[in-house]
């Protein structure tokens, strides 16, 4: 097909595009968590619980797309999730009402559901075996890179203005990509389906008992690795303003500032993540050395949080969050389109993203539980002890594989 590489660019920069600014708003009452709790005088357990009543219904939503998504029309479903979230946004922070909040980002949370499980089924439908791997690097620094932003608006109107500007202009920017996506999905999706449809009537692929047989203990394993995943990331990036707050007496504006240090080197971990896929095929393998690295990185918080050196703190935090933006790239991403000839990639990136889910409602509520009733120290060393159980599963994994198989 003429032009169609051009194409495929674009359309993956579109996915991009709405997939990075939906964190914006989804992550805006994340980065603006320690500013509410203060103006509603709430624990960290109650401002935690927000955030969980959102992942609680994004995970669950997650699943459910993952099995549904190859009925939905993806223009108009992805156009409806984004408005809906920009509708929200806006609610939320004219709401006088804390207790309406949980509702509020509960329904955030159903509409954001249906984006990456879309988003991934598409590509999977229209971009060749070539451009597969461009689309998972790209795709994988949308976590990161939509985190640096909402963190440094946060921080921003906190210094500046107020936290609430962070809403607003959540809303604005999720109605701009809203018609961006619209106008533009007949353009770039029809040509490149037609010719993904003609490729694959050419060519015919089985799969024998044991590759199922395979395949299927990799899924359970990655969905174990995948809940791990999220309560580490995820409570890092919701927990460490407030960790920076309570621990260092850093001011607000200068934790959320500090605390992009996190979503910025995540995007070399996902790169890092795709790079050593190159020499580590098997994709349990290449978790669980990542998992193992970040117990190191861990043990040295826990030492150094006991003489107050914040900046260690800080750099052991953000090479965490790297390693972990590695693993979750390879759980979203790399296995949903790399496998994409052996199962429905929306449907294994919903089930895989709906268990990334449910360890981020652990983190959201229950570290910030753990740190109301025994303190951080007692959250480092749950966080600790999940690295180090997830670390003893994929070695005993890989021990028993003895096919050694590159799925």
């Amino acid at each position: 097909m003429k032009n169609k590489k051009k194409l495929e660019n674009q359309l993956i920069l579109l996915c991009w595009l709405v997939y990075t600014c939906s964190y914006i708003g989804r992550l805006s009452y994340n980065s603006n968590i320690n500013q509410i709790g203060n103006e509603f005088n709430l624990t960290y357990g109650q401002t935690g619980l927000v955030t969980t009543f959102f992942f609680f219904a994004y995970g669950i939503g997650q699943v459910v797309n993952g099995f549904l998504c190859k009925k939905y029309n993806n223009k108009i479903v992805i156009f409806l999730s984004l408005i809906s979230s920009s509708i929200l946004n806006f609610l939320l922070v004219i709401s006088k009402n804390i207790e309406l909040f949980k509702y509020i980002w509960l329904l955030n949370g159903v509409s954001m559901s249906f984006l990456w499980t879309s988003l991934i089924k598409l590509l999977s439908e229209t971009i060749s075996k070539e451009k597969i791997g461009k689309a998972i690097v790209t795709m994988g620094t949308t976590v990161a890179i939509g985190t640096f932003l909402v963190y440094s608006l946060s921080a921003l109107f906190v210094a500046t203005l107020n936290y609430k500007f962070t809403f607003y202009v959540a809303s604005i920017i999720l109605l701009i990509v809203s018609v961006i996506w619209i106008f533009n999905y007949n353009r770039l999706v029809i040509p490149l389906k037609e010719e993904e449809v003609r490729i694959k009537e050419e060519t015919n692929s089985t799969i024998n008992k044991d590759k199922i047989s395979s395949l299927g203990m990799l899924v359970v394993v990655l969905a174990i690795f995948a809940v791990a995943n999220n309560l580490i990331k995820d409570g890092l990036t919701v927990w460490t303003p407030d960790i920076l707050d309570s621990l260092y007496d850093t001011p607000s504006w200068l934790s959320i500032l500090l605390t992009l240090c996190l979503p910025i080197l995540a995007v070399f971990g996902t790169a890092s993540a795709v790079n050593l896929h190159k020499k580590i095929k098997d994709f349990i393998s290449l978790s669980t050395l990542l998992y193992a690295s970040s117990i190191i990185l861990l043990v040295i918080v826990m030492i150094f949080i006991k003489v107050d050196a914040v900046v260690v703190t800080i750099i052991c935090f953000a090479l965490t969050s790297c390693l972990m933006a590695g693993v979750n790239n390879i759980i979203t991403s790399m296995v949903p389109l790399e496998m994409k000839d052996k199962i429905n990639s929306g449907k294994l990136a919903g089930i895989l993203n709906g268990f990334c889910y449910l360890g981020s409602t652990l983190s959201a509520y229950g570290l910030g539980k753990i740190a109301d009733l025994f303190g951080w120290t007692s959250v480092f060393a749950t966080l600790l002890i999940v690295l180090i159980t997830i670390t003893i599963i994929g070695i005993v994994f890989i021990f028993f594989n003895k096919k050694k198989a590159r799925y």
